[in-house]
């Protein structure tokens, strides 16, 4: 009788702890939920971008750096400043003319300002349908950390054979609270076409807020074997006071 006890304490045991491994993605979701970022911030970017594209007879490459100011409060995010303040390098075989600064795209759109003001919003985006591909003892920057690696969206589940693979890393802290976030996305069409990007981010808490310390982007691709091009991005988030 004992025996029979023990064994269906054991195999009580063993499924609770299979649950608690099964659900890391819903006790980050719940982790996620305390991180929001509710209170009004504002924050400085430091911007970087930097471009190469190829194709026959042609060359261009083009850095140029710049700064945003952002207010978030109840009405979402105000832009204060946004421009570009110089190009370091351009070059074209093709032409000579330079892009006119009141005319380029702004260096950030809404969307990626609220990225950086409250990435627990975003994260908690990214694991609606994602699939846990796993979960392991690891090391953020030389500190004990866990690595949650899963896929996104809604190929989380199908099979290696689909044209798009989008998968992210998580790294946590003892806390469960997020250290860094690195998403790659690869998408190839045959050899047409192919295209990869990676986005990494790492976290600052300031006075209870979760927010972007560091965020890199770099994407590349290729059409028809010969159109080539490489684009990176760097942003430095400083939190104004």
């Amino acid at each position: 009788m004992k025996t029979q006890a023990l064994r269906w304490i054991l195999a009580g045991g063993l499924l609770v702890s299979s649950q608690l491994i099964a659900e890391p993605l819903k006790d980050l979701q719940v982790r996620l939920a305390s991180l929001h970022n509710d209170q009004p911030t504002r924050i400085k970017v430091d911007v970087e971008v930097e471009h190469r594209g190829s194709a026959p007879l042609h060359l261009n490459k083009d850095r140029k750096r710049g700064r945003a100011v952002i207010d978030y409060g109840p009405r979402g995010v105000r832009m204060i400043e946004n421009r570009w303040m110089g190009r370091s390098s351009r070059f074209s075989f093709w032409s000579s003319a330079k892009n006119d600064p009141e005319t380029e795209a702004p260096m950030l759109d809404a969307v990626e300002a609220l990225d950086l003001v409250d990435p627990a919003r975003t994260m908690e985006t990214l694991l609606d349908g994602a699939t846990l591909l796993s979960d392991e003892i690891a090391t953020w920057q030389e500190q004990p950390a866990r690595l949650l690696v899963i896929r996104l969206g809604p190929l989380a589940a199908s099979a290696k054979d689909e044209p798009l693979d989008l998968q992210a890393k998580i790294w946590l802290d003892e806390n469960g609270v997020p250290l860094a976030l690195e998403r790659s996305t690869d998408f190839r069409l045959g050899r047409a076409l192919s295209a990869t990007g990676l986005q990494s981010f790492t976290f600052q808490q300031v006075d209870g807020r979760l927010l972007v310390d560091r965020a890199q982007e770099s994407s590349s691709g290729t059409a028809l074997a010969v159109l080539r091009s490489r684009d990176s991005k760097k942003m430095k988030v400083t939190a104004v006071r």
